[in-house]
């Protein structure tokens, strides 16, 4: 069974917690990212066990089902299909044969990728393992290593087919089986060495490396042939022949990648012995702080997150996100008290990067359950009103009425009071009303910057 992380759907799981019964990435992992380095879990912090331990020990053979069952699964499905789609269209020439092996070119660029993805996943569990599908066929590289593992198996597949139509069955069947013995050698050798003519010299070293492993690669190669030519004899006095020719591009797309999944696996096991190193995969870039709090938040660990979240603001680079998320996870844990006590705190952060909407929200929100608050400190209420005056201007005018009996030691009094007349009068029409503030501005401040204002308001009201 391939598992999946738990809080990244679709993304190979290469752990497992024991502590918490849970599969995960690499994206969920602390550490682990060199051979003496001790994965643990961002969860509960406890050692980490590879995902894939119990499968590794369990004998391929005993898994066979695990590899039939692969090309079925809906990711690949799609590459035996238009396979075989492709053969049902075309009519039973030999011209045809040609254009049916060039339909099959995906099906050997997903299938060498298939091998060389899970030979990674276990041989390099410090990385994080990615499924690539069909982006596998858009490098260059790939498709030179699949023309080098693919051509031979072509070449033993037609030879066999002539065999089978000029000769005898049986004699096909005896030579085919035989040379496909070579396939799971063949593949490795060339994902090992390179691709290259060079690299079919190392086919029996690995196979005969891999001792049972290996003998059980090759006789699923050859013995998983037979069958499918066995289907397709007894196909073609049932059905037509575009059916039956559809039948046999499936077939062989459904043999190709189960082929390559085991392979893969066996490169898994063997891959370090044969000095491979599996391709460059990109690292995590996204750093281990914002890993964990995304890990956290997917699990419902909410209150570990306002641990790391509250520690943040205490100090001076928290932002106005950090207070965003701080208020979220005080709401969704109902901690209202706590909430309210931060609220002024959560404004004068909502001032600073001029998020009225926000602070106006927030203001709203108090006064639902205290209609009469308003923020205690003077310089907030102003700051808020300056903001907001133009797009409440009946906020601004309860935060800045009464302002000098409120706070009668207030130093801005005077700038709040003529703001608050330019409302009155600009906004509501009440001049009247407007003019007994600048009579107050007059009388109580001595800044002559404010008495010019106070005479311009005047002027442009008149």
């Amino acid at each position: 069974m391939n598992h999946y992380c738990k809080y990244h759907p679709g993304t190979a799981a290469l752990w497992y917690c024991p502590h918490d019964g849970l599969h995960l990435c690499q994206q969920c992992v602390d550490g682990g990212d060199g051979p003496s380095a001790v994965a643990h879990c961002l969860l509960c912090n406890q050692p980490l066990a590879a995902a894939d331990a119990e499968r590794s020990r369990t004998p391929l053979w005993q898994q066979l089902d695990r590899y039939l069952r692969f090309p079925f699964s809906p990711q690949w499905l799609p590459v035996a299909l238009i396979w075989a789609g492709l053969a049902a269209l075309l009519p039973p020439l030999w011209i045809s044969v040609a254009v049916v092996l060039l339909g099959g070119l995906p099906a050997m660029g997903i299938g060498s990728a298939v091998l060389a993805e899970r030979g990674r996943e276990r041989s390099s569990r410090s990385r994080r393992a990615t499924t690539s599908g069909w982006r596998a066929l858009t490098p260059l590289s790939r498709w030179r290593t699949a023309l080098f593992q693919g051509l031979p198996v072509l070449v033993v597949l037609a030879g066999s087919g002539v065999l089978l139509l000029t000769v005898s069955v049986s004699a096909g069947l005896l030579v085919g089986g035989l040379l496909l013995l070579l396939v799971p050698a063949i593949w490795l050798a060339v994902e090992v060495e390179g691709a290259g003519p060079g690299a079919y010299a190392a086919m029996p070293g690995l196979l005969l490396s891999a001792s049972r492993d290996g003998l059980v690669a090759a006789l699923f190669a050859s013995l998983g042939w037979m069958l499918c030519v066995a289907l397709i004899s007894v196909a073609m006095d049932l059905l037509p022949m575009p059916a039956v020719q559809a039948l046999a591009a499936g077939l062989a797309g459904c043999w190709w990648l189960a082929l390559s999944a085991l392979c893969g696996d066996l490169l898994a096991r063997h891959g370090r012995r044969w000095g491979y190193q599996g391709a460059a995969v990109p690292r995590a870039t996204e750093p281990l702080d914002q890993r964990r709090e995304r890990v956290q938040l997917a699990a419902g660990a909410f209150d570990r997150v306002l641990i790391g979240v509250s520690k943040t603001l205490k100090g001076k680079k928290a932002t106005l996100a950090d207070w965003q998320q701080h208020d979220r996870l005080l709401a969704v844990l109902g901690r209202e008290d706590e909430r309210r006590r931060r609220r002024e705190d959560y404004l004068d952060v909502l001032i600073g990067a001029e998020a009225w909407q926000e602070a106006l929200a927030l203001l709203a929100r108090q006064r639902r359950e205290e209609p009469q608050w308003l923020p205690g400190s003077a310089g907030l209420r102003l700051a808020l009103a300056r903001g907001v005056a133009d797009s409440a201007p009946k906020v601004a005018v309860q935060l800045l009425k009464d302002l000098h009996e409120q706070h009668p030691g207030f130093d801005g009094v005077g700038e709040a009071y003529l703001l608050l007349a330019q409302i009155l009068a600009e906004q509501f029409g009440l001049a009247g009303k407007a003019e007994q503030y600048l009579r107050f501005v007059e009388s109580h401040c001595r800044d002559a910057k404010l008495r010019q204002q106070v005479a311009r308001c005047r002027e442009a009201w008149a």
